[in-house]
């Protein structure tokens, strides 16, 4: 194994961190092929500036592979000492990104891991980063050797699950990844991660006209040509570029441009594809050309043709505007998104209109001139220095270390007629300290003091109104619409939170695990008068338990905002468990956090709206519990899964216990001869 230690951060850097640098790897594969890919050069690009931003900060980021490197960029920042990398060398680099990666992440020390990929390795169970570029497997086999379609069927699901922070290249690319794997996508970030190096690739100026002259005498270039760069697969859509070749010469006499095909694949494939009416030398394909000849390829070129089906989101084209080509681009998938207004689309399978479309920009040199100036503004919009931030970014934050970031939480109270407790409710939220607040109250027009009492605190909630409305869930709905937190939850006007930092500690879990969209705690149940009567105490729900039981308390359980909107909001058909109905659907999006400490009290008095049980509360409970499923094997399931969480709920206080956390009371909530006594004493009924 070749390993280049990480380089030691120099004493002036040091003394800029906050005493707690990153230790982060990179999945490297890609650098380890001479043919490097879209993935191999988007990390490529980037790397100089990570080192930079690592150098700076005092991190260290150590390249892994499972062949040497071979790329020039990586190379130089290793031998400078700048990056370090573990390498060895061994037939399979797909097998060892898989069974051997993790253990290079492990002896590196790792705190957050970066896959270009999105695949994690088997036995990685760290804070992770990873780009998940498309489903081509799944949308497009036929373009992939069998043993790479067999890597993404079996690792992409687990990996997409695994992963701390989900990136993806485009929308399309996320709406594609909703469509596969459902709700587990939610939590993908849709980001800027391709760009262009604008000193490389830039328009044509007179000091290239001796290599641009050897190029094109290379290739039998004699005039114009249109220009294709990519690898040449079949989703590349070739042959509508070939065929609208074919209408040019045949519109033209015989007197067309050529078409250059860049990249690597079957080129004799490529050409068999060319139409009657093409000359047999209107199609030339070089293979795959060094950067610099690449770049004089593009500068050249009279128009760039990108006709591609199937894409995460489409380099070439912004390479192509940044050199002042004008570009033709297939309306599909991605490319819309990559291209903007500076290209001008047309039908994947439609090649007369892709014809007509290099005709114009042939002959119309006004049409060509507003085209190009589009493309060099669209172009200059992305940098690789951006892209490099936002990955260093995402990297710190999954990897929970401090600086932490905390995220605003947002409080909604739904009221009526509750104020004899909301005064507790206002101030246990205003007392919050260390985390920003909102508080926003809802009231369906009390007929009480409660009206008087939101007056008085006019000014110190963010929003509040008293008005009737549609009951407690629309008021819920009304208020996360208004809210501004990243993270929110709600608190009925007779709950409170137990103590002013509870709110402080929920962001930071938030912060600590980016991977989470629940963080819930243990809920205090009280007398009226606010004396502890039991502990709601439960561990980590699976989405298993959460499909069956309501295994989180609703006071004490936030959610991310984007979570909640994934999920679809409050579902107003709900009276009673809307709480139970909400975090279900958000659970299937990730993972639930718990803090081990009491977050809010619950209590238990008469006028309590879950005091009235009966049939309302049971038919929506059934709802709930039947939603995916009846019948005698699911009800045997609900009562498995429910006797599971209630030991779940005792193993958490004994270990609390054990553990010698000071607890309000012994008596477990969760043990439903507990529950009924406490109702029973407290004047609730059912």
């Amino acid at each position: 194994m070749s390993t280049h230690p990480p380089p030691r951060p120099r004493r002036e850097d040091l003394a800029e961190t906050t005493g707690h640098p990153m230790r982060i790897t990179i999945d490297a594969s890609t650098l380890a092929h001479p043919q490097r890919t879209g993935i191999g050069r988007c990390l490529e690009s980037i790397l100089p500036r990570l080192a930079e931003l690592a150098a700076a900060k005092g991190d260290t980021i150590t390249l892994l592979a499972g062949k040497p490197l071979v790329s020039a960029t990586a190379l130089g920042l290793v031998a400078k000492g700048l990056l370090g990398a573990r390498t060895v060398n061994v037939p399979s680099l797909y097998a060892w990104q898989q069974a051997g990666m993790a253990w290079q992440i492990k002896e590196a020390g790792a705190d957050a891991h970066y896959a270009p990929d999105g695949l994690l390795p088997l036995g990685f169970t760290g804070k992770s980063v990873g780009v998940v570029n498309d489903v081509l497997y799944k949308r497009q086999p036929q373009t992939l050797a069998w043993h790479i379609r067999l890597v993404f069927a079996l690792r992409q699901r687990a990996s997409l699950a695994r992963l701390t922070i989900p990136l993806c290249l485009s929308a399309f690319t996320r709406r594609e990844l909703l469509r596969l794997y459902g709700a587990m996508a939610a939590r993908t970030r849709p980001t800027d991660l391709c760009a262009v190096d604008h000193g490389r690739f830039r328009p044509l100026v007179p000091e290239d006209a001796p290599a641009l002259a050897a190029f094109r005498a290379k290739n039998k270039l004699p005039g114009d040509y249109l220009l294709c760069v990519g690898n040449l697969m079949p989703h590349k859509n070739l042959g509508v570029a070939l065929r609208a070749l074919a209408r040019l010469y045949r519109q033209n006499t015989g007197d067309a441009p050529k078409l250059v095909v860049i990249g690597h694949g079957d080129a004799a494939a490529v050409r068999a594809l060319r139409p009657a009416g093409a000359p047999a030398d209107s199609v030339v394909c070089p293979g795959y050309l060094p950067d610099a000849e690449v770049a004089l390829a593009y500068r050249g070129a009279a128009a760039f043709v990108f006709p591609s089906r199937y894409e995460g989101f489409g380099l070439p084209i912004l390479e192509a505007m940044a050199r002042g080509v004008p570009v033709a681009y297939a309306d599909a998938a991605s490319l819309p998104e990559a291209a903007g207004i500076a290209g001008l689309p047309f039908a994947a399978d439609d090649d007369a209109a892709l014809a007509d479309i290099l005709a114009r920009l042939l002959a119309d040199a006004a049409l060509r001139d507003r085209q190009i100036a589009l493309g060099l503004a669209r172009a200059a919009a992305f940098s690789w220095e951006t892209c490099a931030d936002t990955v260093y970014a995402a990297l710190h934050e999954a990897s929970g270390l401090p600086p932490l970031r905390l995220p605003k939480v947002t409080v909604v109270t739904p009221s009526f007629n509750q104020a004899a407790f909301l005064p507790q409710t206002l101030e246990s939220v205003a007392g919050q300290k260390g985390v920003a607040v909102e508080h926003l109250v809802l009231d369906g027009g009390s007929t009480d003091a409660t009206p008087d009492i939101l007056r008085a605190w006019d000014g110190r909630l963010a929003y509040w109104r008293s008005a009737p409305d549609g009951g407690q869930t629309a008021a819920l709905a009304e208020g996360f619409a208004l809210a501004t937190g990243e993270v929110m939850g709600w608190l009925n006007s007779d709950d409170c939170l137990f103590a002013d930092d509870v709110l402080a500690a929920v962001a930071e879990a938030f912060a600590r695990h980016p991977e989470a969209v629940m963080v819930t705690g243990d809920t205090l149940l009280t007398d009226p008068a606010g004396k502890p009567v039991m502990i709601d105490m439960v561990l980590a729900p699976s989405h298993r338990q959460m499909r069956y039981v309501m295994a989180v308390p609703q006071q004490s359980t936030f959610f991310r905002r984007e979570a909640y909107e994934a999920a679809g909001g409050m579902d107003g058909r709900f009276t009673y468990c809307m709480d139970y109905d909400l975090f279900e659907r958000i659970s299937r999006q990730g993972k639930i956090v718990r803090i081990p400490r009491v977050v809010a009290t619950f209590r238990l008095h008469p006028s309590a709206k879950t005091a009235t049980w009966h049939d309302v509360f049971k038919r929506d409970l059934h709802a709930c519990q039947h939603r995916h499923g009846a019948g005698p094997w699911h009800e045997l399931l609900i009562k498995l899964v429910t006797m599971e969480t209630r030991l779940g709920s005792i193993a958490a206080q004994l270990g609390a216990r054990i553990k010698g956390r000071k607890l309000p009371t012994q008596v477990n909530a969760r043990l439903e001869p507990m529950r009924a006594s406490a109702r029973k004493k407290h004047g609730l009924s059912g």
